[in-house]
């Protein structure tokens, strides 16, 4: 598991467009992943797109 914590987008693929991090998300749920999503780097001096997963429901108790 990557820790991105205070790392901002260390260890991950950077997309120069929203449409590539999008192809690039296609192609990992036609290989079996899911729960995918595309979202603008945070870190400024990426400036990028990332492709990550959703976080997981909660259940209520």
């Amino acid at each position: 598991m990557i820790r991105t914590k205070n790392r901002a987008c260390t260890g991950k693929r950077r997309h120069d467009s929203r449409e590539d991090a999008e192809d690039h998300r296609q192609r990992l749920i036609a290989r079996g992943s899911i729960r995918l999503t595309t979202y603008p780097c945070r870190n400024r001096d990426c400036g990028g797109w990332h492709v990550g997963h959703l976080p997981k429901p909660r259940t209520t108790r």
